[in-house]
């Protein structure tokens, strides 16, 4: 039986991702289709613009069997614990085929990157420019500039989708060298691509400003009769919050918060009173080594006084958002130790991701309006129709 997982975020579900699903399955044939998906916050530590059970539903609706939930801390993370806690996940639904989105269609390629960032010379090179203050991308990329001349390794070492690969193969080899993975190259735009580049297929990123500007996006996305989340609201939001936390607390008070170090609570704390947007605050905080998505991820983290103790570490939980009847079937088939570990609703649990993923479900549904939104987490997994 041919078992294919699939890792996605869907900010927003766009004609993209139908591409990426739909070649993935012409190309593996397989008899099940695993996906899991982050939840209410992205890996960027971004607020979603369409809540987690919706993009859970309309996967069903693109030959996905079963979807599962990547957790909050696990999603809100860097990329290379985010690709080991998905595949993690994956491996526990006994998946042995794997699709993933590339700039870089080349295995062997991908496979001589994930060599080089294994190897010691590149280690020491890392931490060389680390300590002068670099980003950990910018530190990569001159890192491995100084191991290899080839053009095509330095030019996609650190792209996106490419970086998330690398992550993937890694957690593969260690997991499981058995699964099989297919490589879906990238179409008609690039990751951070702000405007529209194409009249079908378009980013993300591009999408969702967008929306901020009030624009129907329908011509770039599946059939989805959906109202967006307005990512400038939730952001003031965000930043309405985040000025009263500081308010009420001082600097030191953040120390043992998931991400805090190197005295950057004191550098938000000095601009966040005066911060006139969200956006205005991650241009005024950001350095070399705190870069915007970092900055998001630990804003985040500080707004859900997220404990250090869950820092640099892997987490994850095996938790159903959504499943068809062939889903059902498959799930039953499963090993019983596996089965006595999924989690359909957050009724009676004692489990630490679920009491941090409550909570960021509670802020999720207060930063887009919908208080009670959060409720849902309490229900049983949505059953799709027969496939």
């Amino acid at each position: 039986m041919k078992v294919l997982g699939v890792v996605l975020e869907l900010n927003p579900f766009h004609n993209g991702h139908k591409y990426f699903l739909s070649k993935a399955q012409e190309e593996i044939k397989p008899d099940i289709t695993i996906a899991i998906m982050s939840g209410n916050f992205s890996m960027r530590g971004e607020v979603m613009v369409m809540d987690k059970w919706t993009r859970a539903q309309l996967l069903l609706q693109h030959n996905v069997d079963i979807v599962l939930e990547l957790p909050y801390l696990s999603t809100v993370n860097s990329a290379d614990y985010f690709s080991y806690n998905a595949i993690n996940t994956l491996c526990q639904f006994r998946i042995n085929n794997i699709a993933f989105g590339v700039e870089l269609d080349d295995l062997y390629k991908l496979q001589k990157i994930k060599a080089i960032i294994d190897s010691d010379i590149y280690q020491e090179s890392i931490k060389k420019y680390l300590s002068k203050g670099l980003s950990y991308s910018a530190s990569s990329y001159k890192a491995i500039q100084e191991i290899t001349n080839e053009e095509d390794i330095i030019k996609n070492c650190t792209l996106p989708n490419n970086t998330l690969a690398i992550g993937y193969l890694k957690a593969i080899e260690e997991l499981n060298p058995i699964i099989n993975p297919t490589l879906i190259k990238r179409i008609n735009n690039n990751y951070y691509d702000e405007d529209i580049t194409h009249d079908k297929i378009n980013s993300a990123t591009a999408l969702r400003r967008l929306i901020a500007e009030g624009i129907d996006i329908s011509k770039y996305t599946p059939d989805i009769n959906y109202n967006y989340f307005h990512p400038q609201k939730t952001n003031e939001n965000l930043l309405f919050l985040l000025k009263y936390l500081f308010s009420v607390f001082k600097s030191k008070d953040f120390t043992n918060i998931y991400g805090v170090s190197e005295g950057i609570e004191n550098r938000i704390n000095s601009f966040i009173h005066d911060a006139q947007s969200f956006d205005d605050l991650i241009k005024n905080i950001k350095t070399k080594r705190y870069p915007p998505n970092r900055i998001k991820r630990l804003l985040l983290h500080i707004l859900l006084q997220t404990p250090k103790e869950y820092e640099n570490k892997y987490h994850h939980y095996l938790r159903i958002l959504s499943m068809n009847e062939k889903g059902v079937n498959y799930l039953n088939s499963l090993p019983k130790e596996i089965k006595k570990q999924i989690i359909t609703s957050f009724k009676n649990q004692d489990h630490y991701l679920v009491d941090m993923e409550l909570k960021a479900s509670k802020l999720y549904s207060l930063l887009v309006g919908v208080p009670n939104l959060y409720l849902k987490e309490f229900n049983v997994p949505y059953l799709g129709g027969k496939q």
